[in-house]
């Protein structure tokens, strides 16, 4: 299959369609005849750029960390992490069954800031990828790993190395355009929401999660070791990051509870008893630990929040704002302490 003319990429530079050159393992725009490499079947739309942000998922979701093989090996992890909760099962099962039926064309998929490859996987499965259009996207330089973790990938999909918060350079329009944890983490959230309805299909659906805003304590004391942590290379970062589990961990051993006799509206905080490591953690300090996940990948979740150069909140009406002034109608909208989900359909 040739991917690039199924999804009709196009030269950023120029928006002339881009033509495989097997032969000398690029692309190559058909106008300008600027030329994108092609490695272990990632096509690179960004070349040399690299910025903070790429840094950061390069090694967050890199094989020496190997996040998805330890999604794929401990079932519970679904469970734990906001990607297995709120509407995502039910909306991955719906494509997968359109996917099955095998239709013609098949039914695109454009998953911005892929990640680990997550999505990808739940997706691109021996029975749906014969009707399954994938193209994944993502800033980081680490997405060859996936391809070599979901060899389906290359019957029915495509990754691409590319700013999502930038128009994606296809001529395709989409069913499904899905950005999973990611919209906060880019430069202007607002401009990136407009770039994925851009690729979005009339009658096609957007599923995104963004941040929750937290109350003040939590919100200033995070902000305030987010500063701290951001300039920090990628190595002396994740390093650093562990402390906040080992705290977590401590934390957690504290038998008993807090009981809490009043609403506390300054704090955020509802009247009841909470264990100290929740109370800490959802009010005053991310402090994640899980025995599931262990030091390392405990160590990881830290890492992702307090690492990255974005990391915006949002109250839910914002985002509902958002999908009323891109024409989108919300279906369905759900949350969790950490996040929120929305699905949205485009009517015109």
């Amino acid at each position: 299959m040739d991917t690039l003319q199924q999804f009709g990429l196009l030269c950023p530079q120029c928006g002339s369609a881009l033509l495989q050159e097997p032969k000398n393992n690029s692309a190559v725009c058909s106008g300008c005849r600027n030329p994108y490499p092609i490695e272990r079947g990632v096509l690179n739309l960004l070349r040399d750029e690299t910025t903070s942000t790429d840094e950061h998922y390069t090694l967050q979701w890199s094989r020496e960390k190997g996040f998805l093989q330890f999604l794929k090996s401990q079932a519970e992890v679904k469970k734990i992490i906001p990607g297995g909760q709120m509407g995502w099962n039910d909306l991955f099962e719906e494509i997968r069954a359109k996917g099955r039926t095998n239709p013609s064309p098949r039914v695109s998929v454009y998953d911005a800031a892929c990640g680990f490859g997550g999505i990808a996987s739940e997706l691109v499965q021996d029975d749906t990828a014969g009707g399954i259009a994938y193209l994944g996207a993502d800033i980081h330089r680490s997405l060859g790993d996936i391809t070599q973790e979901i060899p389906q990938l290359a019957l029915c999909g495509q990754l691409i190395r590319w700013d999502i918060g930038n128009p994606l350079p296809a001529a395709q329009k989409f069913d499904y355009v899905i950005c999973r944890a990611a919209l906060h983490h880019t430069p202007d959230p607002r401009r990136t929401f407009a770039s994925l309805c851009k690729a979005l299909k009339v009658g096609g659906r957007l599923a995104i999660t963004v941040y929750r805003k937290k109350g003040l304590a939590r919100e200033t004391l995070d902000d305030a070791f987010r500063k701290a942590i951001i300039p920090m290379d990628t190595r002396e970062a994740f390093a650093v990051s562990r402390q906040f589990a080992v705290l977590g961990r401590a934390l957690q051993a504290i038998q008993g509870e807090v009981s809490i006799e009043e609403d506390l509206p300054l704090f955020g905080i509802k009247k009841g008893s909470y264990p100290v490591q929740t109370l800490i953690y959802n009010y005053f300090l991310k402090c994640f630990w899980n025995p599931v996940f262990g030091e390392e990948y405990s160590t990881l979740v830290n890492y992702d929040w307090y690492h990255p150069p974005f990391a915006y909140r949002y109250e839910p009406e914002e985002i509902l704002g958002w999908y009323r002034e891109e024409g989108l109608e919300v279906v369905k909208r759900d949350g969790i302490e950490a996040q929120y989900y929305f699905l949205g359909e485009k009517k015109a």
